[in-house]
């Protein structure tokens, strides 16, 4: 028996393994899938909402960041691995992906679930599970928290759509951290699936069906792609709604003073730890570290130039660095074109 003939208890095969990427991205736009539902929650910090309905209305500028891709055939080419290393720790069979997986009942619930596992004694393979494969280096792991006792919320959620998804009753999230791999096997949490689900109908038939674009989030990658979404007409103007702007621009206000206060704040609590600190670099509770103050920031380049000149003439180089004021005065649409867009509220008072 293979993947291709298993059969998920509440999904279908859209579409099979190995079948060309042109299918595959025509598949994915069909519905939401694992790694759209946590950018719809505003999960993701590759993106949120409004990059996920620009890709499923097909809207989507090709916009390509070599790191981001870099990291993607990183993590395709890891994939095997980290099921192989799964497979030899866990003791369970670990199986090839069937492909894409489509909700029988609403068809906008697609998933593509990097492996399957069973009990290798399970000769009828009637209790499958879910694999969710990935890769970390330690600093991304330690932002996201794989060394918890839970997996991490992203891997979790897309392993519970893909629970949703299928009907299957388990899933695994494995992770490879450099060299060490840490996995959990998380139990279906119906009530999750369902919020799950409830999130992403709202989202496909409010927004994608609609047409009607999300309301953007606060993440740095939506903030990104705002301003990379339009090419801004010189000197454009456009009406909006006065009472929208008036309550958008008091709320601004409001959180900017709150910004100012909470950062004089935390200035005053981080300058008593420096105080406290005093010459010494580690500040110690016992026999654990508490807090460190290393010389080990910003290199302060200006005041050492002035204060060792000679030294820094011999330390100082030329680098290649594009002229802008040159090229601004040549070619003033492509300066302009490559400038960042930037929001500014005029002062009121």
């Amino acid at each position: 028996m293979t993947t291709t003939d298993l059969v998920a208890p509440t999904a279908r095969l859209l579409l099979p393994a190995g079948a060309p990427v042109e299918e595959w991205h025509v598949a994915r736009g069909r519905g939401v899938g694992g790694s759209d539902v946590a950018a719809i929650l505003g999960m993701d910090t590759h993106g949120g909402a409004m990059r996920v309905w620009l890709e499923k209305t097909g809207q989507a500028r090709p916009q390509r960041d070599p790191r981001l891709e870099r990291a993607a055939r990183r993590g395709n080419r890891l994939e095997g691995l980290v099921a192989e290393f799964f497979a030899e720790d866990s003791g369970l069979t670990v199986l090839d992906s069937p492909g894409t997986l489509q909700h029988v009942d609403h068809p906008h619930w697609i998933a593509n679930p990097d492996r399957l596992t069973v009990a290798p004694d399970n000769e009828t393979r009637d209790e499958l599970g879910v694999l969710e494969c990935k890769s970390r280096t330690w600093r991304s792991a330690r932002v996201e928290g794989w060394h918890g006792d839970e997996a991490p919320d992203g891997p979790s959620l897309q392993a519970h759509w893909y629970l949703t998804v299928s009907g299957y009753r388990h899933a695994y999230v494995a992770g490879l951290v450099d060299d060490d791999l840490i996995w959990w096997r998380l139990e279906r949490d119906d009530e999750l699936c369902g919020l799950l689900a409830d999130a992403v109908d709202r989202f496909w038939h409010d927004h994608v069906v609609a047409g009607l674009p999300p309301k953007p989030d606060g993440t740095a990658a939506t903030t990104e792609l705002l301003a990379r979404l339009w090419d801004a007409r010189e000197e454009a103007t456009v009406e909006v709604d006065p009472v929208e702007t008036l309550l958008l621009k008091q709320r601004r206000r409001e959180l900017k003073e709150q910004l100012a206060d909470l950062g004089d704040q935390l200035t005053t609590v981080e300058n008593e730890m420096r105080a406290n600190a005093g010459d010494a670099e580690i500040a110690t509770v016992g026999a654990r570290t508490a807090y460190t103050w290393r010389q080990n920031g910003q290199f302060a380049a200006a005041r050492f130039r002035e204060a060792e000149p000679d030294l820094a003439a011999a330390y100082t180089h030329l680098v290649p660095a594009v002229d802008t004021g040159r090229l601004a005065a040549d070619h003033p649409e492509i300066y302009r074109k490559y400038r960042a867009r930037v929001l500014r509220v005029p002062s009121e008072g």
